[in-house]
């Protein structure tokens, strides 16, 4: 049989397949029976392990790629299970439980589901429940044979509600004992440390996690993260560093990636040049702008340009469609700025006209819904006089515009593009949850899943596998990095044992380009010269009536057609009703993801 084409571009990684190590194919998966473990894996204590699923798990990317095997890693996959020398089947493990400390136990993985996949989760990477190679040792800056250390860096100086605070330009190292005053964070990235070492194959390394809390509002500058980088690569070296920070993060990026640190998080608004600048060390769960932008425009083109407003108010209903458009002009907030020029063209291009514009000053830090000016009111009353019947609003949150159109009893269709804030349950200050502005006169495109009740989500499920002592709030609020935890474990796992950025790349560059179709799993693969995961979405509609899953007051987004995900041109046919039924449940979805400004 032919080398695969990756082989033939890549001979070193070839032939370091061809010497026993693990590597990633992008080809259909044939597996073997790995025979018993015969070394065992330095990790945390197992956890109390959960009850096997054998149903088939839906259709995602990673269930489909293949992860090469060898005398030293046994990968699992389509086609059956695999157990130890004779066939027996993997199963759940009765492992010693223990929430503390480092141990050695055996390396089998609790796989899960058939075909086998790592974690519950439809979105981790096939099984490979045995490792008894050699890794390589150290491969990398931050890699060595026994672990690979993660630095998380956040936001420091806050106090939290339960009477403890974050320390300030201060380091964590959560290999060290826990103290009584850790605050939920701590507590929150403990949990993870072991769970996600416990459940995702590491090729006997631990992932080691070391926090750095910055010191607070007030010292994010551009030169404060630059040199908040240094002194992180100076003290750490770490192999990746998962980044939550706000305010002039690129900068810190940017930086950590010059001293060739890997970066992750969920880098919303950023354009894809920002990746390309160094390839294969900035990695983001959340779509570019580009993509994101295709993802809005072409919806916009399919369901919107050249048809009759069908969810407009009774003056403006059923007339051909006139396009407004509402966006940010805060030049802090580059990547909102580019969104809305991009869409602009976009549209245009395809053949609508954008006969009215209005742009809202500030952006995002603060609800902007109170008398700021007249700008709101001003363009309100401009739109309604065109005879505006469609708003598009491609991101930045804002209170003024839909306050003042229910002033003057303007209802037009609102088509929004999800940022992250736009698409949660409760934005802030962009309209009220019984406002009749909204309800049923807006749709929103975003990259979000579908989420149900909080204690049914998949985050909260694997954290209380790790972790029973925290109140389900603060879960709530550490739940917020377990995609961007998910990618990296994802990432260190199809590099296979020889961890380096270009076995990274190679790994997440082979996972198939494959439409989810499931509803809480995003299609997550990578395109040539792209360091994003989430490639789909889907579209809602306001409900004001409705309530959200875990909520008390009224209004939600309620997912269409259940959540049914869609690549980028690929939206149903029919206007944008034509998919509305009436029974549309809510999205439970209600986090507000970090958007950073540059």
């Amino acid at each position: 049989m032919p080398a695969p084409a990756w082989a033939r571009k890549y001979p070193p990684l070839a032939a370091a397949i061809a010497l026993g190590l693990a590597a990633v194919l992008a080809l259909p998966s044939t597996f073997t029976l790995p025979a018993a473990p015969t070394a065992e894996t330095r990790e945390f204590a197992p956890l109390v392990p959960t009850q096997e699923r054998s149903e088939p798990p839906p259709d995602a990317n990673l269930a489909s790629l293949s992860l090469a095997t060898s005398s030293a890693v046994k990968s699992v996959g389509a086609g059956g299970n695999a157990g130890a020398a004779g066939g027996a089947p993997v199963t759940a493990q009765p492992l010693r439980p223990s929430l503390v400390g480092v141990g050695r136990n055996p390396s089998t993985k609790r796989c899960v589901g058939n075909p086998p996949r790592q974690t519950e989760d439809t979105i981790a990477p096939p099984c490979v429940p045995y490792f008894n190679g050699d890794n390589g040792g150290a491969t990398y800056q931050g890699v060595t044979r026994d672990e690979i250390k993660l630095l998380v860096y956040i936001e420091g100086g806050a106090s939290w509600g339960n009477g403890t605070s974050s320390p300030s330009a201060a380091y964590v190292d959560l290999l060290d004992a826990p103290r009584d005053d850790d605050n939920p964070e701590i507590r929150g990235f403990r949990a993870w440390q072991r769970y996600f070492n416990d459940r995702f194959q590491t090729y006997n390394r631990l992932v080691h996690f070391i926090l750095y809390f910055d010191d607070g509002e007030g010292r994010n500058s551009p030169e404060a993260r630059r040199a908040d980088a240094a002194d992180n690569y100076e003290q750490v070296k770490p192999f990746a560093v998962l980044t939550s920070a706000r305010g002039n993060e690129d900068d810190y990026l940017r930086a950590m990636a010059r001293y060739g640190v890997l970066n992750f998080g969920s880098f919303a608004q950023k354009p894809a040049a920002f990746y390309r600048d160094f390839p294969a060390l900035i990695w983001s769960y959340l779509p570019s702008v580009e993509q994101q932008v295709e993802q809005y425009v072409s919806y916009v083109c399919a369901k919107v340009v050249g048809k009759d407003s069908v969810m407009a108010g009774p003056d403006l209903d059923g007339r051909p469609r006139k396009l407004g458009l509402v966006h940010a002009s805060d030049k802090r907030w580059e990547g909102l700025v580019l969104m809305a020029e991009l869409v602009r063209d976009q549209v245009e291009a395809c053949g609508g006209t954008i006969e009215a514009e209005a742009a809202f000053p500030e952006c995002c830090l603060s609800q902007d819904n109170g008398d700021t000016g007249t700008y709101g009111q001003e363009a309100m009353a401009d739109f309604k006089t065109k005879g505006i019947t469609t708003i598009l609003w491609p991101g930045g949150i804002n209170g003024n515009f839909a306050k003042w159109a229910a002033a003057i009893g303007y209802y037009p269709e609102w088509i929004l593009l999800g940022d992250g804030q736009l698409d949660a349950n409760t934005p802030i200050g962009v309209f009220s949850q019984s406002s009749a502005t909204f309800d049923d006169h807006a749709i929103v495109v975003t990259p979000q899943t579908v989420q149900p009740a909080f204690r049914e989500q998949q985050c909260y499920k694997a954290y209380r596998e790790a972790d029973d002592t925290l109140d389900d709030g603060w879960v709530r609020f550490t739940c917020e990095h377990y995609r961007n935890l998910v990618q990296i474990f994802i990432g260190i796992q199809v590099a296979g044992p020889r961890l380096d950025p270009d076995s990274i790349d190679e790994g997440f560059h082979a996972i198939p380009r494959i439409q989810s179709n499931d509803v809480e799993t995003p299609s997550c693969y990578y395109d040539v010269g792209d360091y994003t995961c989430v490639k789909d979405g889907i579209q809602e509609v306001w409900r004001a009536d409705q309530v959200a899953p875990g909520k008390q007051n009224p209004g939600c987004w309620a997912v269409i057609e259940g959540g049914r995900r869609y690549l980028a041109g690929r939206w149903p046919e029919g206007n944008v009703d034509a998919q509305i039924t009436g029974d549309e449940p809510c999205n439970g979805y209600d986090a507000v993801t970090e958007i950073g400004v540059g």
